[in-house]
């Protein structure tokens, strides 16, 4: 799949988008629990309040995505690029972050309680009032 325009409040629960290319598309509101997005291609995405739950967005490029009170809890972003991304407000509990690119990514008041962010990037992010209890950091990179 190359292109598509699924739009705001879209019903793509279950949906397979990997390799989807979604760049900027308008997503706010849909419903994305557990779908395949792995190496899709979301940058600059508006995600605002989308409902992720346990989406596989595995190698994904979210560069400067909105993802502002998305529900991300227990979804797969292992090596997915959030550089730049808006987070904030938005619930990654027990998500997978492992080596993802979080650098200058905004995740203020975030939950990201029990989250794997093992070998992930996060220079520069801004983690003010986010929920880091239970997240594991080895081999995390933190600078700014």
């Amino acid at each position: 799949m190359s292109q598509m325009d699924p739009g705001p409040g879209a019903d793509l629960y279950r949906a397979r988008l990997q390799g989807a290319d979604l760049r900027g598309k308008d997503m706010r509101e849909a419903n994305l629990a557990l779908a395949n997005l792995k190496e899709a291609v979301l940058a600059d995405a508006l995600l605002t309040d989308a409902f992720l739950f346990a989406a596989n967005m595995s190698g994904a490029d979210l560069t400067g995505a909105h993802l502002i009170n998305a529900d991300l809890s227990e979804a797969d972003l292992f090596g997915a690029n959030l550089r730049g991304a808006n987070i904030a407000g938005a619930d990654l509990r027990r998500a997978n972050l492992a080596l993802a690119n979080l650098r200058g990514a905004r995740l203020k008041g975030s939950n990201l309680r029990d989250a794997n962010l093992n070998g992930a990037d996060l220079t520069d992010a801004e983690l003010e009032d986010a929920d880091l209890t239970g997240a594991t950091f080895g081999d995390t990179g933190v600078e700014g």
